[in-house]
């Protein structure tokens, strides 16, 4: 159940879609799923698969925490997470999986 407050908010934020869809003469309704899309994609900002072209060390200092450091091996540092995801040695399949587990994700 929402409280009197909540409800007000929501009803202000619902009034600033419909004046914003006036100004812009864009539907309320686009304006709202462009706002959501925008939030969408700001979360995966740091998917290790979307980052194919970025530099291992890079990466990691962005968006993973620095005790991933301690166990990440470092002859791939300087490699793309692309060639770390396609090569086939068993240092690039640890590295991958590094880069990818929720333990280190900021």
């Amino acid at each position: 159940m929402l409280t009197s407050t909540a409800v007000r908010v929501r009803g202000a934020v619902a009034a600033a879609f419909v004046a914003v869809a006036a100004l812009t003469g864009v539907s309320a309704t686009a304006t709202a799923s462009a706002s959501s899309a925008t939030a969408v994609v700001a979360e995966d900002v740091c998917a290790a698969n979307d980052n194919l072209g970025e530099i291992a060390t890079n990466f990691i200092s962005r968006c993973r925490k620095g005790s991933i450091r301690s166990v990440f091996p470092g002859q791939h540092y300087g490699d793309t997470l692309g060639y770390i995801k396609g090569c086939g040695d068993a240092s690039c399949k640890t590295a991958w999986k590094l880069l990818n587990d929720n333990r280190f994700k900021k």
